[in-house]
Formats: structure tokens, sequence, C-alpha cells
């Protein structure tokens, strides 16, 4: 307790040397409006981040299995119990078995659920088991895109800083990476 208590004094020392630095260069600083020195709840947000984009690369990974194995048993040249059955157990995403189980990835704001019917199940009920695996395969490409429009806009920080903070473009690297 007493090394976190000196540890949290000393980042209390740096963050204010930290600020007469900046105000010394560049005059008064409003330090409500930066949020910059607010390490630890930026380090909140990255390892929430984190922990998202973990989820959501885990869900990924078991829909891309789920694809596989409803494309593997409609490609099956007859569609009987013994040989839908031998696919139907292989399809497992991290020891779970894929077909009648729900999965659920964690968007953020929104919880994404798909459930893919087991094809042992509509055989011997005598449904429709292409019909069923294409209408699966669609619900997966769906949930594919929906999670794609997720990460494509997903921020760690909502609120850039208002200093005028060097930005990098690997496109300027690169160049000149070429001319040296």
């Amino acid at each position: 307790m007493l090394v976190y208590c000196i540890l949290q004094q000393r980042m209390d020392m740096l963050k204010q040397d930290i600020l007469q630095a900046l105000q010394k260069h560049l005059g008064a600083i409003d330090t409500q409006s930066l949020e910059i020195l607010d390490t630890q709840h930026k380090t909140h947000k990255i390892e929430k981040f984190s922990h998202e984009i973990k989820g959501i690369n885990e869900g990924i990974g078991a829909l891309q299995s789920l694809q596989i194995a409803c494309q593997k048993i409609l490609k099956l040249e007859t569609l009987n119990a013994e040989s839908v059955q031998e696919l139907v157990q292989k399809a497992q995403f991290m020891g779970k078995a894929l077909f009648n189980s729900t999965l659920s990835i964690n968007l953020g704001e929104s919880m994404l659920k798909l459930n893919a019917p087991s094809p042992l199940d509509l055989l011997s009920q005598g449904a429709d088991l292409k019909a069923a695996l294409q209408e699966s395969l669609e619900q997966i490409k769906q949930a594919l895109n929906t999670i794609q429009e997720s990460v494509s806009q997903k921020q760690v920080f909502k609120k850039p800083p208002t200093l005028n903070t060097p930005s990098f473009n690997k496109d300027v690297l690169l160049d000149l990476m070429k001319s040296s």
C-alpha cells in the first residue's frame, strides 16, 4: 500500500511537471479540456477496447468455422446421417460445438447472436437441409458484415486531443523509404 501511495505521488508530480513545461511554452492551458494526462482513464479504455477486439476475433473464428462446416456438408454427395454426423461433431471452436448453440459476440453497444440448427436434427425432421444450410450461410455472412462495420467504426478515444499533436501518415514514411 505504501508503494502504491508513493507511486501515485510521483505520478501526480510528473503530471504537474508536464503541465508546468506546457504552460511555459504555450501559456495558460485549460487542463479540464485536455484529458491528455488522465492515464488511468485511458488505460481503462485501452484495456476495454482490447478485450472487445479479442472477443470479436474469437467470434469471427467461430463464425468462419461454422461457415466451413456448413459448406462441407453442402458439398457431400449424399446427405445421410453418418456423413453429416461426422462433420457436425467436428464443427467446434475452442472445444465448443457450433451447431445448436448460440454464438454471442459483444460489439460494444450491441450483442450479435447467431444460432445454427443442427443438420442432424433437420435430417431427422425431414426438413430441407440444403435450404437450411444456405440460410445459415447467409446469416453468417450478414453477421460477418455487421462485425466489419462495427470494427471499422470503433475508436478507443472518441474525443481527439485539443493540442496540435503530430500525426502519423504511413504513406509519407513509405515515400521517404523509397527515396532513400
